[in-house]
C-alpha cells in the first residue's frame, strides 16, 4: 500500500503543528536535521515567521537569544545539541523556552527534561518540553521520504575479532549506533501511527536484521499492529552490501524503507547499479545546498541578465530541488 500524497502532506505538517502552535513572539532554534526537514516541508522558515517568530536560526551555542525561544531538534536532548541549546540558555536572557523533540531520552523523562533546562536558564525561568508525534520528514517526492536525522546511520563495516553477522544484536551495537537504532524504530513507528499501518518486515543485511526485530518487539508497535486496519510491509536494506558498485542511495542513509502492496519499488530499486536516472545525476553534477544532505544548489543568477565581476558577491539566492516552482 503507497500512503497518497494528501496524507504525507497531513503527517508532515502534524509534526510541525506543536512548534507552530508555540512560536508567536519566540526565537526558534533548528538542529540541521529539522531545518533540512523544514526546507521540505510545511512552506520552510516562512511558515514559522508567518505564525509569528521573531525569527528562525541555528542552533547554536554562540547565538543571541530574546526572552521567550523554542527549540526543534530531530532527536534527544544529548552530545552536541545538549551542548548548544544549554549554551543558549546560558547566556541569561531567556525566561521562558519550549524544547520540541523525538520520543523520550532514555532515562529522562519530560520533566526530568524540564528541570535541566530550568537549571541551565537560572531562577526564574519557565521550561516545557513537547514530545511531537510523527517524525520529522523531508518528502522529497510522493514516492520517497527521508528522515534527516538519522543520515548517518550505516551498518558498522565488520573487521577482525568483530561480531560476525549471526552475533550482531542491539545489545553488541556501540552506544550511538545503539541509540540511533532505537532513535529509527521510535520514528517508524511513530509514522506507521500516523497513517494507520500495520507491517509486515523483511530484512537484507545484518543491522537491518536487528533494525527489523527491534520494530517488531517494541511494545507500542505491538498494540498498534493491533488495532491497525490497512497493511504495508517494509524492506530494510544494509546500504553496506553494494556499497562497491551503488553510490546514490548511500547519500540519503543506510536502508530503504518500501511500501509494497500492488505497487513497484523505488524507481532505482532497491539496489539500484544503473545511475542512469535524472535525480542521481543532478546530485552528482551540481554542489550541495550549505547545511544540507539531500538538496543542490542551483544557479538562478545564469537565467537573468545580472552579472557582476566579483565573484564573492551573491547577487541571487541559489535555487534548489525543494523550491515548488
Amino acid at each position: 500500500m503507497a500512503v497518497p500524497v494528501a496524507e504525507l502532506q497531513r503527517v508532515c505538517r502534524q509534526a510541525w503543528e506543536p512548534v507552530l502552535a508555540r512560536a508567536r513572539q519566540a526565537v526558534v532554534f533548528l538542529d540541521a536535521a529539522s531545518a533540512e526537514a523544514l526546507h521540505w516541508s510545511c512552506g520552510g522558515a516562512g511558515e514559522l515567521l508567518a505564525a509569528g517568530a521573531l525569527a528562525v536560526r541555528a542552533l547554536a551555542a554562540v547565538s543571541a537569544a530574546g526572552a521567550r525561544v523554542v527549540f526543534v531538534v530531530s532527536g534527544g536532548l544529548r552530545g552536541g545539541t545538549a551542548s548548544a541549546v544549554r549554551g543558549v540558555l546560558g547566556r541569561g536572557a531567556v525566561r521562558h523556552c519550549v524544547l520540541v523533540a523525538g520520543g523520550e531520552e532514555e532515562g529522562s523523562s519530560p520533566a526530568e527534561l524540564e528541570e535541566t533546562l530550568q537549571r541551565w536558564m537560572g531562577e526564574g525561568g519557565r521550561a516545557e518540553v513537547v514530545l511531537r508525534g510523527p517524525p520529522l520528514l523531508a518528502p522529497v517526492s510522493a514516492e520517497l521520504c527521508l528522515l534527516p536525522g538519522l543520515a548517518a546511520l550505516l551498518p558498522p563495516l565488520s573487521g577482525p575479532g568483530g561480531p560476525g553477522p549471526a552475533e550482531i544484536g542491539v545489545g553488541a551495537l556501540p552506544t550511538e549506533l545503539r541509540a540511533a537504532v532505537r532513535a529509527l524504530v521510535e520514528d517508524l513507528d511513530a509514522f506507521l501511527t500516523a497513517v494507520g499501518l500495520r507491517e509486515e518486515n523483511f530484512a537484507v543485511g545484518p543491522l537491518s536484521r536487528v533494525i527489523a526485530a527491534e520494530l517488531a518487539s517494541y511494545a507500542p508497535a505491538r498494540n498498534r499492529r493491533r488495532m491497525a486496519t490497512n497493511k504495508a510491509s517494509i524492506v530494510f536494506v544494509d546500504r553496506t552490501l553494494d556499497l562497491a558498485v551503488s553510490w546514490f542511495f548511500p547519500l540519503f542513509g543506510m536502508w530503504a524503507v518500501v511500501t509494497v502492496e500492488d505497487s513497484e519499488i523505488s524507481p532505482t530499486g532497491a539496489v539500484g547499479h544503473h545511475g542512469d536516472n535524472l535525480a542521481e545525476k543532478i546530485l552528482s553534477v551540481l554542489p550541495k545546498l550549505p547545511g544540507h544532505k539531500t538538496d543542490v544548489m542551483v544557479n538562478m543568477v545564469e537565467l537573468t541578465a545580472l552579472r557582476t565581476a566579483d565573484e564573492t558577491c551573491s547577487i541571487i539566492a541559489p535555487g534548489c530541488l525543494a523550491q515548488p516552482k
